[in-house]
């Protein structure tokens, strides 16, 4: 069974659906609150849990700003263990990366093993370095009261969802999603060239998250004595590429792809002392792994559920753009949530329409955010990957819902569902 906690008091749907019947989700679980850890270890946890604690902020989130990350990652790591210790549970996977890696890494074959062999080298960021101190923690874990730490070494992570964080490899994500708007389709304005942040000649793992998800399921489910890896550490290999590699394979898709480079000091300096490949001896002998996705397979499976995304956004854009001008204003939006978004059974007492007002000012809040009177395709599209129309009249609907409830409640009634 899976308990899946997160900061955030509300957990996103997506999650929930895809955990089911099969888990739960608990909301408001800070990593660095050791009060509410210890309350979610005692609820959901034993000596038998399987601890994953993926807690951290990305490369270049943590150089912005190290010490928050310092208080997450490595903080929160410490807090997780000491939860553990109060229920007796000993396993627990961390998602270590390559930035734990430095200038004197191997450029080719690089291990988890040489992590351990090198401790006092140099990982060229307080991103590593941090990543540094939770196998630390994680080794005396081990040590002091019996524990059963892996960690993972990740590349890039490459996958076709709409939205992702601030890190160096995210360059690739990036790219695949601009290409598309490179060209008029749907009718629409196309997009300018995309800024490449890195040397285009730097060649960085990654992996495709379908591959990384065997590599780490592989690792939380072995047997204790197949992992014969100091610290039983292992690094989770895909595929390498430059930036001029993913570029050519993007024009098979889009030709007139373009790109210019402009490179951002933070990123370009990660991409040129990280190593270029990983080694994919150990995780095959100790977990069954390899890679099956390789640069091709990868470009037309994430570029196809981009386009199926941008196909969607551009019928609600067009719908709403009805003097087809590319632009669209907070009457065209209004109109077209009133027309077509609130739907179902109303009575006098209680209408959807009602709440459209608010419901529109907080769209055109997060949509015009040069507060110009108008949205554009790109802005719609940008808002359109972490959220739809949809999905905000709905949450819409809750809050009336919920606001109606508790107003029944305050006059003595008995609310009927």
């Amino acid at each position: 069974r899976v308990i899946a906690s997160d900061r955030m008091q509300i957990i996103p749907g997506s999650l929930k659906h895809t955990i089911g019947d099969t888990g739960t989700c608990v909301g408001g679980v800070d990593v660095c609150d050791a009060d509410a850890l210890n309350k979610l270890f005692h609820e959901h946890a034993d000596e038998n849990t399987t601890v994953w604690n993926l807690a951290a902020p990305l490369s270049v989130e943590t150089a912005m700003d190290p010490a928050v990350a310092e208080a997450v990652t490595v903080g929160g790591m410490e807090k997780v263990l000491n939860a553990m210790k109060t229920v007796g549970a000993r396993r627990i996977c961390f998602t270590d990366s390559i930035g734990s890696f430095g200038a004197t890494a191997p450029r080719r074959g690089a291990t988890a093993r040489w992590l351990h062999e090198n401790p006092d080298q140099d990982p060229g960021s307080d991103y590593g370095r941090q990543k540094r101190s939770c196998r630390n923690l994680m080794a005396q874990f081990a040590r002091d009261h019996g524990g059963d730490p892996r960690f993972a070494v990740l590349p890039g992570v490459l996958h076709s969802e709409p939205v992702w964080g601030n890190g160096t490899t995210e360059y690739a994500l990036d790219a695949l999603l601009a290409a598309p708007h490179q060209q008029t389709k749907h009718g629409l304005p196309a997009s300018s060239a995309f800024v490449c942040p890195v040397d285009p000649d730097v060649r960085m793992p990654m992996v495709y998250v379908n591959d990384l998800m065997r590599g780490l399921i592989a690792l939380q489910d072995a047997d204790e004595a197949m992992l014969t890896e100091p610290q039983r550490g292992y690094c989770i290999p895909g595929l390498s590429f430059t930036p001029n590699e993913l570029f050519a394979e993007i024009r098979k898709h889009h030709p007139g792809f373009g790109f210019r480079v402009e490179l951002d000091e933070n990123m370009n300096q990660f991409a040129r002392i990280w190593p270029d490949e990983l080694s994919t001896t150990e995780a095959l002998r100790d977990l069954g792994y390899s890679p099956k996705v390789g640069l091709s397979d990868m470009v037309t499976h994430v570029l196809a559920a981009h386009e199926d995304l941008n196909q969607k956004t551009a019928q609600a854009f067009k719908a709403m753009d009805t003097d087809s001008t590319g632009m669209l204003n907070r009457t065209q939006i209004e109109a077209h949530i009133r027309k077509y978004l609130v739907q179902g059974r109303e009575d006098y007492s209680h209408t959807g329409q009602d709440a459209v007002g608010d419901l529109v000012d907080k769209l055109m809040d997060e949509l015009d955010t040069k507060k110009e009177g108008f949205v554009s395709w790109w802005s719609f599209t940008e808002w359109n990957r972490r959220s739809s129309l949809d999905e905000e009249v709905w949450k819409k609907v809750h809050d009336v819902q919920e606001e109606l409830r508790k107003q029944i409640r305050e006059l003595g009634a008995v609310p009927r569902v």
